[in-house]
């Protein structure tokens, strides 16, 4: 019988963060004035989809001060009562956009331009492409206050950036966003599955738990199991940050059989045509 070992590590953000170079660091700035808590990171599995930003936290609170990532124009101002509730889109000049979802109300100048849009249309849900001239932003002014609209269940800033081009979602944390995460993520359970009928594990079928013993450098060992045929590896886990009891996602996955890598799942960024794929991870 051939033993093989599996290895699957998690990545922390700050691990990656300082090996991507291709998103500007010192762009953009954060978008509210208080120390970055997420409720919710980027890429997460949600319910048919990935989550497409990250969700900051407000302190239990609505109404915080929210400034423009940078230089720019608002290209789409959208209202609904589900949703993203109140949106602002900010379209920038480096061919990214940065997008700020949930707001209670906006700045005086954008609500004065929508007021009059939604008279003009007999309508309170509308959305609206302003023209570049219309309603210019400087970075870190303020361009709307926190809220709860939406489709939200408490008070939160729900951040995003994509590709103007593209419209491709991409991890904000990724421009040099400043989050405190000193915090190692988290597998919680791990199981083999037999994936044709004539693979086993441990002369069976069915899922096979893995009894994980954690070791002195804060590695996991797995229990040994004898197994043939194509068989598959599934982990439940979870990461924390800094501040917060909340259990957030991953940002990055590594499968290693034998120190050769089999599988990686890397929440760099992804198309919302691609985000339907989330229940292959579930």
């Amino acid at each position: 019988m051939r033993v093989h070992y599996l290895l699957i590590s998690f990545l922390c953000l700050t691990t990656i963060l300082s090996a991507q170079e291709k998103y500007p660091k010192d762009y953009f700035r954060k978008p509210l004035d208080i120390p970055l808590v997420l409720a919710g990171t980027f890429g997460e599995l949600r319910s048919n989809h990935f989550h497409s930003g990250i969700d900051i936290k407000t302190n239990g609170e609505e109404g915080l001060p929210v400034k423009a990532a940078a230089d720019g124009s608002i290209s789409r101002i959208k209202i609904k009562l589900f949703g993203y509730g109140k949106t602002l889109y900010l379209t920038h000049s480096n061919g990214f956009t940065s997008v700020y979802a949930h707001l209670q109300k906006f700045s005086p100048k954008i609500e004065a331009f929508v007021k009059k849009q939604q008279y003009k249309k007999e309508s309170y849900t509308i959305q609206l492409f302003p023209k570049k001239e219309e309603l210019q932003i400087k970075k870190g002014e303020i361009i709307a206050y926190s809220g709860n609209t939406g489709s939200s269940s408490a008070p939160h800033l729900h951040f995003e950036i994509r590709d103007t081009q593209t419209e491709k979602i991409i991890n904000p944390l990724l421009f040099g966003i400043d989050v405190e995460d000193n915090i190692k993520p988290v597998i919680s359970t791990a199981y083999l599955y037999s994936l044709e009928d004539n693979s086993q594990v441990n002369t069976s079928q069915l899922p096979v738990k893995l009894e994980l013993e954690k070791l002195e450098n804060g590695d996991l060992k797995a229990s040994p199991v004898e197994a043939f045929g194509l068989i598959g590896v599934g982990v439940k886990s979870f990461d924390r940050l800094d501040g917060a009891k909340n259990k957030n996602g991953l940002y990055q996955l590594n499968v290693k059989l034998n120190n050769q890598q089999i599988y990686n799942h890397c929440l760099e960024t992804f198309s919302f045509a691609e985000s339907k794929y989330i229940n292959l991870l579930i």
